[in-house]
């Protein structure tokens, strides 16, 4: 699992070396230079260092400190991972570089991501299927292109109103929308 905030689910104390490898001892691995040399692979592997194994959590940014937790993920060698908000705490640009590796890592490994968030534009980056949830009930489940074509249920049509635009026309078409599930409901 990747999580929303990186730093809760990493011991402030534990260098990050340490909880990406706890995975592989659960598996049995007990050979630390083994143990060190996948994790530094793992590592290099989102884009950090191999010296970065010896820190503590807080010496990284926000998007440093996500990458270790989806390097921690990796280590367990999944089949899929569950990205629970993994981009909300992020700025703009590291949102964009975080879900460009989690496509690239899921690409290259192929585990399935299972990505739960709010945010709509981000989720149509990353999804090959959506499903939208409401108060604990799917209320829409299909292939992205459909649902964001085409929603049928009301939640998910104010969902879809609400990702911004730059475009002026899909903007105020997203606007009248959002005024029409207001005056409905």
């Amino acid at each position: 699992m990747v999580f929303q905030d990186p730093v809760s689910s990493l011991g402030p104390r534990r260098r990050v070396g340490e909880s990406i490898a706890d995975p592989l001892r659960a598996r049995g691995e007990r050979d630390a230079v083994h143990i060190r040399g996948c994790v530094s692979e793992l590592l290099e592997r989102v884009g950090l260092e191999p010296a970065h194994y010896d820190r503590c959590p807080h010496e990284f940014s926000g998007g440093q400190r996500q990458r270790v937790g989806i390097t921690r993920a990796l280590s367990a060698e999944p089949r899929a991972i569950v990205c629970d908000e993994p981009v909300s705490a992020l700025d703009v640009t590291t949102q964009a570089q975080v879900v460009a590796l989690l496509g690239e890592l899921q690409r290259q490994l192929g585990p399935a991501l299972v990505f739960v968030a709010h945010g709509l534009a981000v989720v149509r980056q990353v999804s090959d299927h959506v499903a939208v949830m409401r108060r604990g009930r799917l209320v829409e489940y299909g292939p992205a292109e459909q649902v964001y074509a085409s929603p049928q249920d009301p939640c998910a049509k104010q969902l879809l109103a609400a990702v911004p635009a730059l475009d002026p026309t899909v903007a105020a078409r997203r606007r009248a929308v959002r005024l029409q599930l207001a005056s409905t409901g």
